[in-house]
């Protein structure tokens, strides 16, 4: 097979000499007619090494234990937070902070949002809002040809945004019983279909609403089903077959009654259920669900799809283009002597977006970025907050205003299972434990005040460490010769600098990102 991928990539490369070489030579007619012949002789190739791909499918299936997903931290969390009464800040060696820009974006009129504070801005860091919705993947009303697009074109709602697409005709799928051969018979069916234009909607699509491979995956779902009613099989089918032809390392498997759609992922996946093949893992995954499905046993095919390469990656560090915000969270609690009420609008479509996210390491929620319309509000009201604090204040600013604004508990009483939470998400939820406080608080110090700060994982509890240029009393260590003071969001009253009640003296594991 790798002999014929070479193939391919040798006669792409001799059509475009042959075009760059006789172009000039030959009019305008002869050459497009010269160019749809081979761009034919190509398009027949790919077709030949699908029916090669069927083949093998309908024979090379294994049967394959599954493993369960890894757990990250088996310790319970304490069901209450402890508390103390809140002493005066020390601070021996006031540092200043330097306020870093807050990047303001475009607002329309008419958004109901909460009136933002004007911030002044250099010319290249305001965020590009060029792109508008809806979002246009067909022509307004016709084809390249000038054929009329009426009827050929689906609304696919995602992140709060509408996004108008290319109606696609899904092949007949008839499955009645399952085998290594009734799928070989649909990878074909489904290799026949018109799917190239959808492709190519897909991906301009994930890449004008800044999504992940993940996020790209669950728009490669939304549009399917868009599409028209699909069973289960069906749907995990097309999921698969769109996902390989996007180059996604992505595989099928079945048991007796069931299609399972699993992905190779660039990072472990927790409490989800996996087989490894060739020293990767493919976790199983079904992207209309939000918690893990249950499974046994299972029958695969040996051998990947050779252009299907690329391991699905989770990566927040952009937030997606999500639409206009419907919802607030007010933030309100009491520092000294100051009321804090904080106003953050957010979209619920983001919410619902990211409920579909599997579980991760603790570096990638701490990573992770807010929305424009969130970020802006969130941190233009908190600046004014700390604006003319030395650098310790406004760390135990931010770290008590994350102490006592946000309900405690924890994920198993708020969710019944762990469930690690996006900044984002935090803002949404009711309630939020150790790591999501950690998340949060983390998020304001690096924005707000540019200080680095780590992650603290403890066994059954998550807190922060900062690295602060002022002279502390409390707990502290040095990483790469910077000292980081901790600074622990659960701990409620506590300053920077305090270890929460039982952890004394326990070295944690340094969540770095």
């Amino acid at each position: 097979m790798k002999t014929k991928l070479l193939a391919v990539s040798v006669l792409s490369l001799s059509l475009i000499f042959i075009v760059q070489s006789f172009a000039k030579n030959i009019d305008n007619t002869e050459f497009e007619k010269w160019k749809k012949k081979h761009n034919k002789e190509v398009t027949n190739f790919v077709e030949k090494y699908d029916k090669d791909f069927a083949s093998f499918l309908k024979t090379r299936w294994v049967e394959t234990d599954v493993i369960a997903g890894e757990q990250r931290d088996n310790q319970p969390k304490p069901q209450q937070t402890p508390e103390k009464q809140p002493e005066p800040v020390v601070d021996e060696t006031p540092v200043e902070i330097v306020l870093p820009d807050i990047e303001l974006p475009e607002i329309k009129p008419e958004q109901d949002i909460p009136e933002v504070p004007d911030v002044s801005l250099p010319k290249d860091k305001v965020p590009d809002t060029k792109v508008k919705p809806p979002f246009y993947y067909v022509a307004d009303d016709t084809d390249s040809s000038g054929k009329s697009i009426v009827g050929k074109s689906i609304e696919v709602s995602l992140l709060g945004q509408t996004l108008i697409m290319p109606k696609v005709t899904l092949p007949t799928l008839t499955i009645k019983k399952l085998s290594s051969g009734v799928i070989a018979e649909l990878w074909l069916a489904m290799a026949s279909s018109d799917y190239k234009p959808a492709i190519a909607a897909i991906e301009q699509a994930s890449h004008d609403l800044k999504l992940d491979d993940w996020g790209n995956a669950l728009l490669t779902h939304k549009f399917l089903i868009s599409q028209t009613g699909l069973t289960q099989n069906e749907r995990q089918l097309l999921t698969w077959f769109y996902l390989v032809k996007q180059g996604f390392d992505a595989r099928v498997a079945f048991d007796k009654n069931e299609i399972y759609l699993l992905l190779n992922t660039a990072q472990t996946l927790f409490a989800q259920k996996f087989f490894t093949f060739d020293e990767q893992k493919y976790y199983f995954v079904d992207f209309a669900k939000t918690r893990p499905i249950n499974i046994g046993s299972v029958y695969t095919y040996e051998q990947q799809y050779s252009s299907a390469k690329k391991a699905v990656k989770i990566d927040m560090r952009v937030a997606p283009l999500q639409g206009e915000s419907d919802k607030t969270r007010v933030l309100k609690t009491k520092i000294g002597k100051q009321s804090v009420s904080v106003t953050a609008p957010y979209n619920s479509n983001y919410i619902d977006f990211l409920n579909f996210y599997p579980q991760v390491s603790m570096q990638y929620y701490f990573q992770a970025e807010l929305p424009e319309q969130t970020k802006i509000s969130l941190l233009s009201q908190l600046k004014q907050d700390i604006a003319g604090l030395s650098e310790l204040e406004a760390a135990n600013f931010l770290l008590h205003f994350v102490q006592t604004s946000l309900q405690y508990q924890t994920d198993q009483q708020q969710f019944n299972y762990e469930n690690y939470l996006f900044a984002g998400e935090t803002l949404h939820y009711p309630y939020a434990d150790c790591e999501d406080r950690s998340v949060f608080f983390a998020y304001l110090v690096t924005h707000l005040m540019g200080n680095k700060v780590v992650g603290l994982q403890y066994d059954g509890h998550v807190a922060t460490a900062v690295a602060l240029k002022s002279k502390t009393s409390g707990s502290s260590f040095l990483i790469n010769n910077v000292r980081y003071t901790i600074a622990d969001p659960t701990f409620i009253n506590a300053n920077v600098g305090e270890v929460m009640t039982g952890f004394e003296g326990v070295e944690p594991e340094l969540v770095i990102y």
